[in-house]
């Protein structure tokens, strides 16, 4: 035997002396349930029920509704809750948000594209809150809708008002010279 060798006892892998336990020096932990646990292995309370689906928009507890239906809470279909997917936003929110807000500045060029765009926006935006509401469009539909409306609104008001003082300055013109 070599010097530089390590005693034989070491290197058996079979070794069945008993030594030291581990488990004894080591601290106990609490178990997983316990809510008074201020121990790190604390785990979360799990769901109420993992069945259990919810309207994608109130939130409202769906077991046993139908597919086809609507949610009892806000009305909204919900197959989308059901599919567990994203739907995209509507493209005439958008198209009402774009129209509502170029018919503000358009009311300078006589008050006729604003008009214009103006009901275009208003149109787009029922249309788009009423995808909304079947359950065709994404959540972002509604701001978008909403607005679009409001802009749309505004601009259809000051195209009126600019028109309406345009025709206003035109027949005080041709009254004010003989």
């Amino acid at each position: 035997m070599n010097h530089d060798d390590p005693p034989q006892d070491e290197l058996d892998p079979y070794d069945t002396e008993p030594g030291p336990d581990p488990a004894q020096d080591a601290e106990p932990v609490p178990p997983l349930s316990s809510p008074t646990s201020t121990s790190p292995n604390y785990a979360a309370p799990v769901s109420p029920e993992p069945t259990s689906l919810f309207c994608i928009q109130c939130g409202y507890n769906l077991t046993g509704i139908a597919i086809g239906s609507t949610c009892p809470e806000c009305g909204r279909a919900v197959a989308p809750s059901f599919y567990g997917q994203t739907l995209p936003t509507s493209g005439k929110s958008v198209a009402s948000l774009v129209l509502g807000i170029c018919s503000i500045p358009a009311c300078v060029f006589y008050g006729v594209p604003a008009i214009i765009c103006g009901i275009l926006a208003i149109f787009f935006a029922k249309q788009a809150k009423a995808q909304f509401k079947a359950g065709k469009a994404g959540a972002s539909t509604q701001p978008m809708a909403t607005a679009g409306l409001v802009c749309g609104i505004i601009g259809l008001c000051l195209g009126l008002l600019y028109l309406l003082g345009i025709v206003a300055f035109i027949i005080f013109a041709i009254n004010a010279n003989p």
